[in-house]
């Protein structure tokens, strides 16, 4: 009986997958914008492919309204979170060509801590892999904010990897702040399964990547990064003016852009 069941999900598996391939070769979908689901919930990973695009072509992607959202691209395709319930509209557009566009809904439910490596469920071991990052390269996109009385700042980032993965994945990592708020983060893998049902050409992105929220006031904090064994190290320096990171990496783990006005 069970193999029965496996036997009838494998045949439908690979039905819609032909399906899909079938759509994409449409010539009249060329210049469409195709997106894996258009309803999704918060911070759940969503796939996009621009038809007729190829991965060394210009694209410019854009998603209204804007703040809501982290897009990671590569030439026709991409991945975008999003951050807030609402309705959404993702552009693409190829050099040269018409932009395509597709409208996203975001659910008020929510994918707790997406890129988080803490699985208490987690999938049968049969059915994922755990990729190593080795020779990628992960970039920190930091952010912050201000309390009321503007005499304190709390820091964020997002992080999004050079490597490209199965769209289906989820780039592991554990992060914390300690209490003299000292910022560490260790990027572990990707988590993504045996059989890519998305595509396998996007990067990882963790937005925000998720650890606890500290108000820092004027002064200089240290912040500590891991990949592939190795230890990056710099310090954030926060004044009346503008928020500093000292991090003089161009490999491995970078930081961009390393001054934010406050």
């Amino acid at each position: 009986m069970k193999k029965l069941i496996y036997a009838m999900s494998t045949l439908m598996l690979v039905v819609i997958i032909i399906s899909a391939c079938n759509k994409i070769n449409n010539p009249g979908l060329i210049g469409k914008l195709i997106a894996s689901k258009t309803e999704v919930k918060i911070n759940e990973p969503d796939s996009l492919i621009l038809v007729g695009a190829t991965l060394t072509d210009s694209v410019n992607w854009s998603v209204v309204p804007a703040g809501f959202s982290a897009l990671a691209h590569q030439g026709g395709k991409a991945r975008v979170v999003f951050t807030k319930a609402g309705n959404y509209t993702v552009t693409a557009s190829k050099i040269g060509g018409t932009p395509g566009s597709i409208k996203i809904k975001v659910l008020t439910d929510s994918v707790s801590n997406p890129s988080h490596p803490i699985d208490t469920v987690g999938n049968p071991s049969d059915t994922i892999k755990l990729v190593p990052l080795t020779g990628d390269k992960i970039t920190l996109s930091p952010g912050f904010s201000q309390n009321a009385a503007r005499d304190s700042v709390s820091i964020s980032f997002n992080a999004k990897t050079t490597k490209l993965y199965c769209s289906n994945g989820i780039l592991q990592y554990q992060a914390i702040v300690d209490y003299n708020k000292n910022f560490s983060i260790d990027f572990v893998n990707v988590r993504e399964p045996k059989v890519c049902r998305g595509t396998t050409d996007i990067p990882m992105i963790a937005s925000p990547v998720a650890m606890r929220y500290v108000n820092l006031a004027n002064g200089s904090y240290s912040l500590k990064t891991t990949l592939n064994g190795i230890v990056y190290s710099g310090t954030i320096v926060v004044s009346a003016i503008n928020i500093t990171f000292n991090w003089n990496y161009t490999s491995g783990v970078v930081i961009s852009p390393k001054v934010l006005t406050r």
